[in-house]
C-alpha cells in the first residue's frame, strides 16, 4: 500500500522582511527538527543545573540553609522537600529536649500544632522529629511567607508532615481557621506543626487547645557530640571521646556556644566532624576556625587577599560560580579567567620560567581555597549524577566570593562579563547554565549596570546559547525581592520589541512572567509571541513550552499540554500558531522522558485535565487560550525517586502520562494524528515517533501503552496507513536501529485489516 503522505514536502519557510534579524542568521528551523529524535532529557538537566546552581549560590529567599526555588504562581504554595539525609539526621542525631514525651503525646491529638517557645530552643528541629516519630514518611518546609489561609487538600501531598517555621505571632490564627485546616489536613493524613517564637502573644483564645509550649533546650555541647556521631559512625566511638575530650574542643565549643541557638550547636558538630574524617585531632580547631571565618565578610577579604597568587584567586572564582562541575571543567574555566586578568609577559617576568617544576597540586589547590570534591547529586539526561565535582565546603562561600570580587577588584569587574559571556555558550549545557545563574546573582549589587553590560546584549545576541542564558539570569535576578519587578518590565519591553532576538528572548525567559503574575499571564506572553513564523521564536516557545512540561517532574505538564492543544486543533487561533503548536509536541515528545521502576509515577502528571480543549478554552475579552481551571487549588508535586529495587525503564513522559490517564491518552493520541499528516513537521514527527519506539522495546508494559496509544490515533485511514507503515519499518529495520517488537505491538492492536 502507497503510504499517501510519503511524497509530501514540507511548506518553504517564509521570507523575512525583518530588519533586524537577516534571513542568513536564522538557526534554520527544519535542521533542527531534524535531529529532534535521541536527545531526550536536555530539559530536565537544564533546569537541574539551575536548581543546584542557584541553591549554590543562595538566590532569594533563605531559611535554615533551605532555598525556595520551586516554581508556582501567585496562588500555589511554595515549599521545600526535606532530603533523605536530613530526615536521617532528625531520627538519628536529633537530642530530644528534656519535656519531649510531653509535647509528643500533646502533637499526636491534633493535626495543626502552633509550638511555641523562645528564639533559638530548636522549635523547627523538634517539630520534624515530631512529624517522624506520628509517622510522616516525606516531611515539607513550607515558605515563611505561606498564608495558611488558602492552604487546602488539593495542596497537600497525602501522608506528608508540613513545618511552618517562625510564623509571626501564629500569623494571628483563628479558631475558625484552625478547625478548616485540621479538617483539610485529616483528610489527607497529613500533619502541620507552625513554629511561633515566645513572644507571640495574639493567639486567639479559642486556638489554645492547638497550642504547645516548650522552654526548654537540650545543651549546646550535647548537641555537639550527637552530630558528631551521626557523622563519623558508630565505629569511631573511642576517637569520638578523645576528640571532645580535647582541650581546645572544649575551648571552641564554650567560645561558640554560649547563648548560641541549637542549630548553631548543630552546625558546630557537623564542621567538627568533617574535618575530623580528613585529618588529625590536632588540626582540627584550627580548620574549624578557618571554615566559620570566611562566613564573615571582613575575614572573606582577608583570606581572598591571601590565596598567595592569581591562579588560586581565580579558582577561587571558577569554584563560586561553576561549583557542581567536574574538576577539570572548573579548572579550565579558572585558568581562563587567570590569562584574561594576567599582566603582560615580557622576558624578564615570563608567566613560568623554562625548566620549572610541577607545582600546586589539585588537592593543595582545594584545600588553600577551601573547596572540596563531593560525588554530585545533580542527574544528567545520559542517567545517574556526574561523579565527582568541585564545590565549596560550605555553603555560602560561593555567593560572598562572588559578590567581594565584584565589589572589591576593578580588574575582574572589567573582565568578568566577557569572560561570562564565553562560559554562555560552553558546549556544555550545566555550564552555560551555571555562566548565567552567576551573572544574575551579580545584579544584586548593580542591577542597572548588569542590564546594560550583560542582560540587554545577551538577549540580542544571534547565539541562541546566550539568549538562553541571558533568559536565567534575568529569572535569577527578579528572585531578588528588590529587583523582581525591573526584571518584570526587562521582560515584557523585550516581548514588544521589534527585534526578533529579544522576542525570543523574552519567550525563555517566561518564567519571571510566570511566577510573579502567574499562570495566565504566562500563558499569554507565550500565546502572543507564538503568532509567528521565525524560527529563532518558534525555537525559542517551542522549548519553554517543553520546561513548562518539565517542571517540577511534571507539575504543570497538562496545563502546558493543553496550550498546545488549542493552537493545534481549536482552529481559533491561525495557522501559524496552529503549526507552532505541531512542534511544540514535537520537542517534547522528543525531549522529555521518565525513568519508570526508580522513580514513582509524577503524581502531578496523573488526574483530569488542566483546561478547557479547543475553541471552548478562548477568553472573550482578550482572543487568547484561557488559563487552566484547578478547583480547590494547585496540583500537588510529585515524581520523586523511590527506592524499590527495580532497574529503571525509561518511557517518554507523554507516553507514560497517556497509559497513566484515558484523556491524556486521547490528547497525545490527537496530537500524533495532526503531527504525523502534517505537510510542515511529518518527517520529524515520524523520526520521533520511531524513536519512542526505540525507547519502547526493552519493556513490555511500554510496547503495550504505545500499541493503545498508537490504535487511538489511528483514528481515520490515512493515519492508520502512516503509523501501520513506520511500524512496518521498525519491524524490518531489526533491533538497534529498529524495534521490531515495539512495532509488531503496534500493528496487533491495529488490528489486521484496514478501517
Amino acid at each position: 500500500m502507497v503510504d499517501p503522505a510519503a511524497n509530501a514536502t514540507p511548506a518553504p519557510a517564509q521570507a523575512s522582511s525583518d530588519p533586524n534579524f537577516p534571513p542568513a542568521e536564522a538557526p534554520g528551523l527544519l535542521s533542527t527538527l531534524a535531529g529532534l529524535a535521541g536527545h531526550s532529557g536536555a530539559a530536565d538537566e537544564r533546569l537541574g543545573a539551575e536548581r543546584d546552581a542557584i541553591n549554590g549560590l543562595q538566590v532569594g529567599q533563605v531559611v535554615g540553609g533551605n532555598i525556595y526555588n520551586m516554581v508556582a504562581g501567585p496562588a500555589a504554595i511554595r515549599m521545600y522537600r526535606l532530603s533523605i539525609e536530613e530526615l536521617h539526621e532528625t531520627r538519628e542525631a536529633f537530642v530530644r529536649p528534656p519535656d519531649w514525651a510531653t509535647l509528643n503525646r500533646s502533637a499526636a491529638q491534633r493535626s495543626v500544632v502552633l509550638l511555641r517557645g523562645p528564639l533559638g530552643c530548636g522549635k523547627y528541629a523538634l517539630a520534624r522529629d515530631l512529624l517522624l516519630n506520628a509517622g510522616h514518611q516525606t516531611l515539607y518546609l513550607l515558605d515563611p511567607d505561606t498564608d495558611v489561609s488558602r492552604l487546602g487538600r488539593a495542596d497537600l501531598q497525602r501522608g506528608a508532615g508540613y513545618v511552618l517555621a517562625d510564623l509571626p505571632n501564629g500569623g494571628a490564627l483563628t479558631s475558625f481557621e484552625l478547625s478548616r485546616l485540621e479538617h483539610e489536613l485529616r483528610s489527607q493524613d497529613c500533619r502541620l506543626i507552625v513554629t511561633i517564637e515566645q513572644s507571640a502573644t495574639r493567639v486567639d483564645p479559642g486556638a489554645q487547645s492547638h497550642l504547645l509550649e516548650t522552654a526548654r533546650r537540650p545543651a549546646g555541647p550535647e548537641i555537639v557530640t550527637a552530630q558528631v556521631k551521626w557523622r563519623l559512625g558508630i565505629g569511631a566511638g573511642q576517637r569520638i571521646k578523645q576528640l571532645m575530650a580535647r582541650a581546645d574542643v572544649g575551648s571552641l565549643l564554650q567560645e561558640l556556644l554560649a547563648g548560641a541557638p541549637a542549630a548553631r550547636a548543630a552546625e558546630l558538630g557537623r564542621l567538627l566532624a568533617e574535618e575530623a574524617e580528613t585529618g588529625s585531632d590536632d588540626e582540627v580547631t584550627a580548620k574549624v576556625r578557618a571554615r566559620l571565618a570566611l562566613r564573615d565578610g571582613e575575614s572573606l577579604a582577608v583570606w581572598f587577599e591571601n590565596l598567595g597568587d592569581l591562579a588560586r584567586q581565580c579558582l577561587a572564582v571558577g569554584v563560586a560560580i561553576f561549583g557542581g562541575e567536574a574538576y577539570a571543567s572548573v579548572a579550565a574555566r579558572s585558568h581562563d579567567l587567570e590569562e584574561r586578568l594576567q599582566v603582560k609577559e615580557t622576558a624578564e617576568h615570563p608567566d613560568r620560567a623554562r625548566g620549572a617544576s610541577l607545582t600546586g597540586s589539585t588537592s593543595g589547590r582545594l584545600a588553600a581555597i577551601q573547596a572540596t570534591l563531593v560525588t554530585s547529586e545533580v542527574a544528567t539526561r545520559y542517567g545517574g549524577a556526574r561523579g565527582q565535582v568541585v564545590r565549596y565546603r560550605d555553603q555560602g562561600v560561593s555567593v560572598h566570593v562572588l559578590e567581594h570580587v565584584w565589589t572589591e577588584y576593578d580588574r575582574i569587574r572589567l573582565v568578568l562579563p566577557d569572560w561570562l559571556r564565553d562560559c554562555a555558550v560552553n558546549d556544555s549545557q550545566t555550564l552555560r547554565v551555571r555562566a548565567a545563574v552567576a551573572a544574575g546573582t551579580l545584579a544584586k549589587q548593580s542591577f542597572e549596570t548588569i542590564r546594560a553590560r550583560i542582560l540587554r546584549p545577551w538577549a540580542a545576541s544571534d547565539r541562541p546559547e546566550l539568549r538562553d542564558a541571558a533568559a536565567v539570569a534575568v529569572r535569577v535576578a527578579a528572585m531578588e525581592s528588590g529587583h523582581a519587578l525591573a526584571a518584570h518590565a526587562l521582560v515584557r519591553s523585550w516581548s514588544f520589541e521589534t527585534n526578533t532576538r529579544l522576542r525570543a528572548t523574552a519567550a525563555r525567559a517566561w518564567r519571571v512572567i510566570f511566577e510573579l503574575d502567574g499562570t495566565e499571564a504566562a500563558w499569554s506572553l507565550l500565546h502572543d509571541l507564538a503568532d509567528t513564523d521565525r524560527d529563532d521564536i518558534v525555537d525559542a516557545v517551542c522549548r519553554s513550552l517543553t520546561e513548562y512540561m518539565a517542571l517540577e517532574q511534571g507539575r504543570y505538564y497538562r496545563d502546558a499540554l493543553d496550550l498546545i492543544d488549542q493552537w493545534c486543533c481549536s482552529g481559533s487561533y491561525g495557522p501559524r500558531r496552529s503549526t507552532v503548536g505541531e512542534i511544540a509536541f514535537l520537542y517534547a515528545a522528543a525531549d522529555l522522558v521518565e525513568r519508570r521502576g526508580g522513580r514513582a509515577d509524577a503524581a502531578g502528571m496523573a488526574g483530569g485535565r488542566g483546561g478547557p480543549l479547543g475553541g471552548a478554552g478562548k477568553s472573550a475579552a482578550r482572543g487568547r487560550p484561557v488559563g487552566p481551571h484547578r478547583p480547590g487549588g494547585p496540583h500537588r508535586p510529585g515524581g520523586h525517586p523511590v527506592p524499590d529495587g527495580r532497574s529503571p525503564r525509561v518511557w517518554p513522559m507523554l507516553l507514560a502520562a497517556a497509559d497513566r490517564d484515558d484523556i491524556r491518552r486521547q490528547e497525545v493520541a490527537l496530537l500524533w494524528m495532526r503531527t504525523v499528516n502534517s505537510n510542515q513537521v511529518y518527517e520529524a514527527a515520524h523520526e520521533v515517533l520511531a524513536e519512542w519506539a526505540r525507547l519502547a522495546e526493552p519493556d513490555p508494559a511500554a510496547r503495550a501503552a504505545l500499541g493503545r496509544l498508537l490504535a487511538v490515533a489511528a483514528a481515520d485511514l490515512r493515519t492508520q496507513r502512516i503509523i501501520r507503515k513506520q511500524a512496518d519499518t521498525w519491524v524490518a529495520a531489526g533491533e538497534g536501529r529498529g524495534a521490531p517488537l515495539a512495532g509488531q505491538e503496534v500493528l496487533n492492536h491495529l488490528g489486521g485489516n484496514l478501517r
